[in-house]
């Protein structure tokens, strides 16, 4: 009864937390990512991974039902009904696994190839039109182009992205060139096209703006002691005792402006490479001109990404 048992403990041990060994800002994500691409999904193969699919636990019931009875009936019908279970579950393998399926000659076997199509995870049609980096097609660049589809792998399971059918999406992707896969996860930023925001702000200036595509990403806080919890290899958008603020980014020719958000973060995308100081004040500016922090000045080089933190004396505009 082993193989069944496994069977009926895949999905909770399938749902343990991912643990990422890095996690990157969009500037830091963008840099390192082969692909990145907005794309609708059209299809999830094997459907049984979809971890939208409704059938999913009718299906497994499925097999460990067969799979408890071939360890028990070891006549042919019985292994006959459950790779015929196998094959039910899942149709929409590609032929040379469909292949092995059929060829089984035992229960170990079959269980065997169920656990291999588990780690080998989802595969994801996505049907692309904007195309942020790397080449998919000849006609990347060129926005009358007709949408082309791509094929996107993603493990099974919290480790992978829980792509919906119909849903659109920023994918980041990798490419490997010895198999021409591309592959996506959870420790990427790719999400739900409703959700990226942020990361589609600075891609807009990525794409359309060379000459002016920086971005100063910054923290006002009261905690003079802040990088005490900074973990470097794991991006966050908030900081300890976050200070509400007005933030000014000031250059040669224009000042800009900004308020800090309920993690005490604020942004600027589309900056062109200069010299730059950055100040904060306390809400109410420019009715109330009480400076907090600043001014810091702050080199961009081309197309670079900044952080910046200012330190504002406690009390002074406390989310």
């Amino acid at each position: 009864m082993r193989r069944a048992v496994l069977l009926w403990v895949l999905f909770p041990v399938a749902a343990l937390a991912c643990k990422c060994q890095l996690t990157m800002s969009v500037c830091d994500e963008v840099a390192s990512t082969d692909i990145i691409f907005v794309g609708a999904v059209e299809a999830i193969e094997p459907s049984f991974l979809d971890s939208w699919n409704a059938g999913q636990r009718a299906a497994l019931d499925l097999l460990n039902r067969e799979s408890a009875r071939a360890q028990t009936d070891r006549s042919p019908a019985a292994f006959a009904r459950l790779r015929d279970a196998y094959l039910q579950v899942f149709p929409d393998l590609p032929e040379e696994h469909k292949k092995r399926l059929a060829g089984a000659t035992s229960p170990d076997q079959l269980a065997e190839l169920f656990y291999w199509i588990l780690d080998h995870g989802k595969r994801v049609r996505l049907r692309v039109k904007t195309v942020f980096r790397g080449e998919l097609g000849d006609d990347d660049d060129d926005d009358d182009a007709q949408p082309q589809t791509v094929e996107v792998w993603t493990a099974f399971g919290d480790c992978g992205i829980d792509f919906q059918i119909g849903e659109t999406y920023l994918v980041y992707a990798d490419d490997d060139e010895e198999s021409n896969t591309m592959t996506t996860g959870a420790c990427t930023r790719t999400r739900r096209l409703t959700d990226a925001g942020d990361d589609l702000a600075y891609l807009y200036f990525y794409k359309n703006y060379a000459d002016n595509a920086g971005r100063l990403e910054g923290f006002v806080t009261a905690d003079l002691l802040f990088q005490r919890d900074l973990d470097p290899a794991h991006y966050t958008g908030r900081i300890g005792a976050p200070v509400a603020a007005v933030v000014e980014l000031k250059s040669r020719d224009r000042s800009r402006y900004t308020q800090s958000d309920g993690q005490g973060r604020f942004l600027f995308d589309g900056l062109p490479a200069g010299d730059f100081t950055v100040s904060a004040y306390a809400p109410g500016y420019p009715a109330e001109t009480r400076l907090l922090a600043g001014p810091k000045p702050i080199r961009m080089e081309k197309r670079a990404c900044a952080t910046q933190v200012l330190v504002a004396p406690p009390g002074g505009g406390h989310l």
